[in-house]
C-alpha cells in the first residue's frame, strides 16, 4: 500500500530510542522499514551511547533511507531514560500520529501501519489512539504465556462490529476490562494529544508506558483496537543489568507501580480510571505486603497491609491485617 494522497508530511512518526545496542537496533529498524505502508518517518533518538557504539550508529546512519532521522543526545552515565528519548522524538517528528518501538524489540507484521492507516482514515471521527497486541519471548526463544497486554480483549470483544481490517471502536471501560495495558510497541497516539498531555512522564523510570496509557485514556474521545499481534517483545536477560527491567528487583518495580497508580487516583479526570487505579493500587500493596513478609520485614509488611485494606476492603484481608499488626507488635 502506498500513500499517494499525502506527499508532503508523513502520516506516522515512528520513534525508536536506542543506546549501546547497535545490532538489536538494526533489527528493530529493519522491521519498521519492512512495512508495506510507506508514508512514515523514523526518528532514532540515540541516548548518549559510548564512543565505540556511537561510531557504529553513525556508520549505519549513512546506509539508512532518507526518511530515517538520527538525533544524538549528550552522554549521561545512565542515559536520559526512555521517557526523555520518546518525548524528544515526538517533539521533532512531523507525523500526525506517533508510533513507538523499543530498540530490542521488533514489529513482526508488515501490514501493521497499512492496517492502522486504513482504519484511522476511514473512521467517522478523529482517532486519538489505536492499540494492538504483541507477543513476548525470553532470550532462549520461549514464548511467555498468559495475558500481559491487551491479548485477553480479543475474546471479550468478539461480539463487537469491526471494519474490514478487523479494527473496532472501544470505550475506556471496555479497555479496563483487560488484565493488561497497551505496550508502547503496539500503541499509536495522535501527536497533538500526546503533546497536550505532555507526553511521557520523565520522572518515572519504570512503568512509564503504563502511565502514558492511563493518561491517554483519560483524554481520548475516540479509541480503536485491533487484536492483531504486531510486535515481538524481547524479555531481557536478567543476568545482564542493561536496562530498567533488569536493574531493579521485584519490590522496587512494585514501588514504581505505586507511583503510577497513586498519580492516577489523584490526577485523572475520568472516575472510572480513578476507581481502576485505586483498585490496582490495593492489589500492588497486597503484593508488596507478601514480598516484605517473605523476608521477615513484618513491621513494614503490616504498614502496607493497612494501605491495601484502605484501597481494597475485604473481610479476609481485614483479618489478615489485624493478625499482621499483632505479629508486628510482638516481634
Amino acid at each position: 500500500m502506498t500513500n499517494t494522497d499525502v506527499k508532503n508530511t508523513p502520516f506516522f512518526s515512528v520513534v525508536i530510542p536506542t543506546r549501546n545496542r547497535v545490532d538489536l537496533f538494526k533489527k528493530a529498524l529493519n522491521s519498521v522499514l519492512s512495512q508495506t505502508f510507506t508514508n512514515f518517518e523514523v526518528i532514532v533518538v540515540n541516548d548518549g551511547s559510548d564512543k565505540e557504539s556511537l561510531e557504529a550508529y553513525k556508520q549505519f546512519e549513512k546506509e539508512t533511507p532518507s526518511n530515517v532521522y538520527f538525533r544524538y543526545q549528550i552522554k549521561r552515565p545512565n542515559g536520559h531514560g526512555q521517557s526523555y528519548s520518546m518525548n524528544t522524538g515526538a517533539l521533532v517528528g512531523a507525523g500526525k500520529y506517533l508510533c513507538f518501538l523499543d530498540d530490542d524489540d521488533e514489529w513482526i507484521d508488515s501490514e501493521h501501519l497499512a492496517r492502522a492507516y486504513e482504519s484511522i482514515s476511514n473512521s467517522d471521527s478523529t482517532v486519538d489512539a489505536y492499540y494492538t497486541n504483541q507477543t513476548a519471548v525470553f532470550v532462549d526463544g520461549v514464548v511467555k504465556q498468559g495475558p500481559i497486554w491487551l491479548e485477553d480483549l480479543a475474546e471479550k470483544l468478539q461480539y463487537k462490529q469491526s471494519d474490514v481490517r478487523g479494527t473496532m471502536d472501544v470505550s475506556v471501560s471496555e479497555l479496563l476490562e483487560s488484565h493488561g495495558f497497551a505496550h508502547l510497541n503496539c500503541s499509536i497516539i495522535r501527536r497533538e494529544l500526546y503533546l497536550c498531555i505532555n507526553g511521557m512522564d520523565e520522572n518515572i523510570r519504570w512503568e512509564c508506558d503504563r502511565d502514558l496509557y492511563l493518561r491517554t485514556l483519560d483524554r481520548a474521545d475516540k479509541i480503536l483496537y485491533n487484536p492483531c499481534v504486531v510486535s515481538r517483545h524481547l524479555i531481557p536477560d536478567t543476568s545482564k543489568k542493561e536496562n530498567m527491567t533488569t536493574m531493579v528487583n521485584m519490590l522496587e518495580k512494585r514501588l514504581y507501580q505505586v507511583t503510577v497508580f497513586q498519580k492516577g487516583t489523584l490526577l485523572l479526570k475520568r472516575s472510572s480510571l480513578r476507581t481502576y487505579c485505586l483498585a490496582y493500587l490495593g492489589f500492588i500493596y497486597q503484593h508488596i505486603t507478601h514480598e516484605l513478609l517473605s523476608t521477615n520485614r513484618v513491621k513494614e509488611a503490616s504498614s502496607y497491609a493497612s494501605k491495601a485494606l484502605a484501597c481494597r476492603f475485604s473481610i479476609k484481608w481485614l483479618v489478615f491485617t489485624y493478625w499482621l499488626k499483632t505479629k508486628a507488635l510482638l516481634s
